[in-house]
This record gives C-alpha cells, structure tokens and sequence, in this order.
C-alpha cells in the first residue's frame, strides 16, 4: 500500500492536470472525476486528496475503533477490539516508514501517543485471524 501511494504521488506531481472534466484513473482504487462547476475541497495533489483514495478497509467493519480520532499529540489514544488473542498495532507514518509497534492479547486499551510527532499516521492491526486499517490523525 505504501508503495502505491508513494508511486501516485510521484505521478501527480510528475504528470499534473488541470480541473476540466478530466478523469484520473489510479491503478485499484476508485476514479476520481472533477467538474470545472465544483471545485474539489482540497487540492488534487493535497494529502487530504491522496489519502481519499485509501478509505479505511476493513474485513469486518466494527471490528477496530480508535478514538479520539483526530487525537491531540498529549493525549491518551483508545483501541477497542472486537478480535481475541494476540494483536501486532503497526503505526506507518505517511512517507510508509514504521514510527510504533505494539503487541497485545488485551481487546480494550489507552496508551500515549506522545512519542509519536504530529501528522497523519496508517494504524495496521495484525493477528492470526484477520487483519485491519484505520487513519489516526495526531494535532
């Protein structure tokens, strides 16, 4: 995953296009289609507009809460989850470069997100029986 977001980065800022009625085709996600009527919210090239195309995937979708999500930089970050057993937690930063890993058994915990700068994080959870993502953004 990261080296396809990293590979549509390079071509947006390599082979840019303007906003008219254009389609931009990105290799398995969706299509984006712009409408010179309707600006987009934020810039084609922005990382809010990048990280659209990666929707948080599930294989169950209640399976993983995180919250507060956006979380402050001092605060305490929660993770329910409905899965036992042991879990391997894997935050990537946004250049796909691993910052934090946490192994656990425990379905419910808090844990401090302070050695972590601020910035927008990919949080991989991992375990014998399904695996799951979800963005974490830290202010």
């Amino acid at each position: 995953m990261r080296i396809t977001l990293l590979l549509c980065l390079f071509i947006q800022f390599v082979f840019p296009f303007s906003v008219n009625n254009e389609t931009m085709i990105v290799p398995h996600t969706k299509s984006l289609t712009t409408n010179p009527l309707t600006p987009p919210k934020a810039p084609l090239w922005s990382l809010e507009s990048m990280l659209s195309f990666y929707p948080d995937h599930s294989v169950q979708n209640d399976s993983l809460k995180v919250y507060p999500n956006p979380i402050n930089q001092k605060d305490m970050l929660n993770i329910s989850m409905v899965e036992a057993g042991k879990k391997r937690l894997t935050f990537y930063d946004i250049t796909g470069k691993m910052v934090k890993v946490i192994e656990t058994e425990r379905k419910s915990f808090a844990f401090s997100i302070s050695d972590i700068g601020t910035g927008v994080y990919i949080l991989n959870v991992s375990s014998v029986n399904f695996q799951t993502t979800k963005k974490v953004i830290v202010k």
